[in-house]
């Protein structure tokens, strides 16, 4: 398996609003894609059947919201 250091510099190193498959065990990327569809058909053809899919966000900036009332 990736460490989670690794994942993180993975994740955000892709492009935003992409997808990113990783192997079914989670030890390394199988494949990179525009849309679920495309990242889920170039896993398959390497023989993933049971890809580990990540959706990337536009940006990693977070939002917290306070209300008070």
């Amino acid at each position: 398996m990736i460490s989670a250091e690794e994942r993180v510099r993975i994740l955000r190193q892709a492009k935003p609003n992409s997808w990113v498959a990783f192997s079914e065990d989670e030890s390394k990327v199988v494949a990179y894609g525009d849309s679920y569809s495309e990242v889920v058909r170039a896993a398959e053809s390497l023989g993933e059947t049971e890809p580990v899919i990540v959706k990337i966000p536009e940006t990693w900036s977070s939002k917290v919201f306070y209300y008070a009332s």
